[in-house]
């Protein structure tokens, strides 16, 4: 899959995910609030397609408008987010894999061998770079919950209990830093606040500025930090 900027008449800027399987019409898909995936047939030219592009910049915007649809953990993609930034995946012949500045090296191995090493790789990375976050936060904000982890739920984020503490979905490994802050604030102010009262979200925007854009980032893309399932 390939992939490359458009610029549409207003300077936004968006990328394009490139297939080539389609039969005959185009295919369109959202897969965030920034990027199309678009299959196309393998005989179209990539000046009928930058053409056709210019031309169709109400769809573009349309299908940008829509819902992406669940990322399918069974197909390879050709890109995952990684500390809020769309890191190509590529491969290479070591047996382990390599993180570079602008894509992840996967060894040459069938897709479900590449995704479970993947989601090991991702997981000791998010330890690394969430759990200190998390800690740094608590100890500014002088809160102490009883234990950090990580988890692997499917329906949020993080979670705060009394009596286990906080965890955090290790897939925020994907988000920037200011939603992994966001998040990590926001369950940390169920200590003393364990509800959505008007009490605990004053307490969140107090400590994160950012929250109102923090939260739509996670609902723009939250769905593809679930890419590899």
């Amino acid at each position: 899959m390939a992939h490359y900027p458009h610029t549409l008449s207003d300077g936004l800027e968006i990328r394009i995910a490139l297939k080539r399987s389609a039969k005959k019409n185009l295919i369109l898909r959202p897969i965030n609030a920034h990027e199309i995936s678009i299959n196309i047939p393998p005989f179209l030219s990539e000046s009928r397609l930058k053409k056709w592009l210019d031309e169709n910049e109400t769809l573009l915007r349309k299908t940008l408008a829509r819902k992406p649809a669940a990322p399918d953990p069974h197909e390879k993609p050709g890109s995952i987010w990684y500390r809020g930034v769309q890191t190509a995946l590529g491969e290479h012949g070591a047996q382990t894999i390599a993180l570079m500045p602008s894509e992840i090296l996967l060894p040459q191995k069938d897709w479900d061998a590449q995704k479970n090493h993947l989601r090991h790789f991702l997981t000791e990375r998010a330890a690394e770079y969430l759990l200190p976050r998390l800690l740094r936060h608590a100890d500014a904000m002088n809160l102490a919950p009883t234990a950090v982890g990580l988890s692997n739920a499917k329906t949020f984020w993080g979670v705060c209990r009394a009596k286990t503490g906080i965890r955090l979905n290790w897939r925020l490994i994907g988000a920037p830093e200011a939603v992994a802050d966001y998040v990590c604030i926001h369950e940390l102010c169920h200590l003393p606040h364990p509800d959505h009262s008007p009490r605990f979200w004053a307490m969140v925007h107090r400590h994160t500025p950012n929250t109102d854009e923090a939260k739509r980032w996670l609902k723009a893309n939250g769905g593809a930090l679930f890419v590899l399932g």
